[in-house]
């Protein structure tokens, strides 16, 4: 048995893989490479972060519920495009654990970095959009069954006590200080930092509770970032596919829930300010064509609605951009560490603020956020 996966990929779980011998009816010893998923089990800071968050839970009822749906409605279309792995096991007791599939037999390998790019990217919101459409079109026709995916870590305070997500505003506040170049962006993003930007995407992730009125709801992923997708490349190291995994924080909310997700951990910086718009474009066309693959008969969302949701919860990419993507660039720059550090003390969350290449990248975007009313 050996390490699954590294140690700043996944917080919520623990990752093994195994090598099994197994006897064959034609009384043959074989071997099967699985993947191992259980919660952390050693005592200290994750185990005790994690308690009451039903991660497991949400995951083990992907697997048996939604997923089956999803994949019957692949079926009576005869579209055989994969979603994820293949859960052979699920268990809640005596400890959460599922068993999968080993994807990387299968030629199919994560991330090596949190580098994303516009080629990744563009595969992944096709898979993203046929999973977004399956779900609309079910809840649409009469399965209420999704929405009970209603909250997830970002519902719960104790995720916004950590210090990445306590301090992550505030830092970037202090960052804009110290650049004379952008100090003129100091007094809105206080602005933002004294309307508690972090209610409001708790706010987000309580949808349900809130009755917030998005125009664009679907069944999302919840953690649509690179470290949740598997590549499989062709010759010449082309992306042919990508299947998602890692359903903990699966949600029913706004898809911009996803999309802001793709555009800021999926996406390099340089496709993030200059094909913003062409990803979100390819999303609403794959959307469509998928609905009306899978015969639905409803009314299809606009992608002007799809526009309007970004400005409503507009929140939530300030908070990603503010918080999430220093630790991304970060890690991607110098992936050492482990996300133990981060959610121990403020102090190396600061030194996020002070990478070259989020300094760049906030000079780029930020004139951007100004003028699309992002920062009012």
């Amino acid at each position: 048995m050996t390490t699954g996966s590294n140690k700043a990929d996944h917080y919520g779980s623990v990752i093994f893989r195994a090598l099994i011998d197994y006897d064959t009816k034609e009384e043959k010893v074989e071997q099967k490479s699985l993947i191992i998923k259980t919660t952390p089990f050693v005592e200290g800071n994750q185990k005790e972060f994690l308690e009451g968050m039903n991660l497991f839970d949400t995951e083990i009822k992907m697997y048996n519920e939604v997923i089956p749906k999803f994949e019957k409605i692949l079926s009576d279309e005869r579209e055989h495009r994969r979603i994820g792995a293949k859960c052979l096991y699920a268990s809640t007791n005596p400890h959460y654990a599922l068993i999968f599939e080993d994807l990387g037999k299968q030629n199919y390998k994560t991330a090596s970095n949190w580098g994303g790019s516009w080629e990744i990217g563009k595969i992944a919101v096709e898979k993203l959009a046929m999973w977004h459409a399956m779900s609309f079109k079910l809840v649409n026709e009469g399965d209420q069954d999704l929405q009970s995916f209603s909250k997830n870590v970002y519902s719960e305070d104790k995720l916004y006590e950590s210090p990445m997500f306590k301090h992550g505003f505030p830092n970037f506040v202090e960052m804009l200080k110290k650049q004379s170049d952008l100090e003129i962006y100091v007094s809105k993003f206080e602005k933002l930092l004294s309307e508690d930007p972090k209610s409001k995407v708790k706010a987000l992730y309580n949808f349900n509770i809130n009755d917030n009125k998005a125009n664009w709801v679907v069944l999302n992923h919840g953690d649509f970032h690179i470290k949740n997708l598997m590549f499989l490349e062709k010759v010449g190291g082309k992306v042919e596919d990508v299947l998602l995994v890692d359903y903990q924080l699966s949600i029913w909310g706004p898809a911009v829930i996803d999309l802001t997700y793709l555009v800021y951990t999926i996406l390099d910086d340089e496709s993030r300010i200059t094909r913003r718009n062409e990803i979100i474009h390819h999303y609403f066309e794959t959307f469509t064509e998928t609905l009306q693959k899978i015969k639905f008969n409803g009314d299809f969302p606009k992608l002007t609605d799809l526009y309007k949701d970004f400005i409503t919860y507009k929140d939530l990419e300030i908070f990603i951009f503010t918080t999430i993507l220093p630790f991304i660039t970060t890690f991607k720059a110098n992936p050492v560490g482990d996300l133990e550090e981060i959610m121990q003390g403020n102090d190396f969350v600061k030194t996020f603020y002070e990478n070259e290449c989020f300094l760049e990248y906030s000079r780029k975007i930020l004139p951007t956020l100004l003028h699309s009313g992002y920062l009012d």
